[in-house]
């Protein structure tokens, strides 16, 4: 498999962003939980999230390790995240934007 970090991871990291706050969105409504609290729920767990992607590490048995996030269309190239896209800078205009703000 090819890894690449492809002009299109941008979009792609975006996209994928604007997707997991609509589920946690739609998963918040269900439960009753009104649309301004809701939003304010999204936009806090979308930049902690995001922060985990871009910056944490996660400790396994004595190694540490960062998380990654790829994306295919096929079994042969994996684009993964360029060091110059951060999920956290989209956190809050992709949450705006999910709540159509």
């Amino acid at each position: 498999m090819k890894v690449e970090h492809p002009d299109s991871y941008e979009q792609l990291g975006a996209e994928f962003q604007f997707q997991w706050i609509g589920l946690l969105k739609d998963a918040l409504k269900r439960h009753g939980v009104e649309a301004e609290l809701a939003k304010k729920i999204c936009g806090d767990f979308t930049f902690d999230f995001s922060m985990l992607i871009d910056q944490g590490e996660i400790d396994v048995d004595g190694k540490s390790y960062t998380p990654v996030i790829g994306f295919t269309e096929d079994e042969e190239t994996l684009a993964i995240q360029p060091a110059e896209f951060d999920f956290h800078e989209y956190a809050f205009g992709n949450t705006s934007e999910a709540f159509g703000q």
